[in-house]
């Protein structure tokens, strides 16, 4: 299918349908907010790069088990809502399917890799959104230029805790996944 440069109108309310339509011919990504569409930025290489990190050190660990790692190009459908976010790095334990190949219903960790145009929106109006999915365990906001990782687990009584991380010599545990993930590794 090819891609092409579609034009949205911002006052317009979308069904489902007309998103997932518009969103599959579009060579620009768009979340989907209770009918209204909201174009993504493009990424700077040190974005990428941190995103590919990520995916390479959670598949090393992760290799033999049933999780699925995806980096940028899929959505994440919000629980109960009709709410459909692209986030950076998705791990899942979902195969997707023919009809929802870019939809992902069921994540476990979801990481975003900040900029000055995302920051606010992906350390609040995101994290708001996220969290109100049951199966979510860990986000994680990256800085790309320093060295700051604050890493969000979500406890047992359905909190959700948050630690920073500054050396690279820290590591983030993941024991619902049992892998950890070092600072130092992914600002490589």
């Amino acid at each position: 299918m090819e891609n092409t440069t579609i034009d949205i109108d911002v006052d317009k309310s979308y069904s489902l349908e007309e998103y997932i339509t518009l969103d599959a011919k579009s060579n620009t990504k768009h979340e989907f907010y209770h009918g209204k569409l909201f174009q993504m930025p493009g990424a700077p290489i040190l974005h990428n790069q941190i995103c590919l990190q990520l995916f390479f050190i959670l598949r090393q660990q992760l290799l033999e088990t049933s999780f699925e790692i995806n980096v940028e190009n899929v959505k994440v459908k919000i629980q109960n809502e009709e709410i459909y976010l692209y986030p950076d790095v998705v791990l899942s334990t979902e195969k997707a399917t023919t009809l929802d190949s870019y939809i992902i219903y069921n994540p476990i960790l979801l990481a975003e890799v900040l900029s000055a145009s995302t920051r606010k929106y992906d350390s609040t109006d995101k994290f708001i959104q996220y969290s109100k999915i049951d199966s979510l365990k860990y986000y994680l906001l990256i800085e790309p230029e320093k060295h700051v990782v604050i890493f969000y687990e979500r406890t047992p009584d359905n909190d959700w805790q948050s630690s920073p991380f500054t050396e690279l010599n820290e590591t983030i545990n993941l024991p619902f996944l049992n892998c950890s993930i070092s600072l130092g590794d992914i600002y490589k």
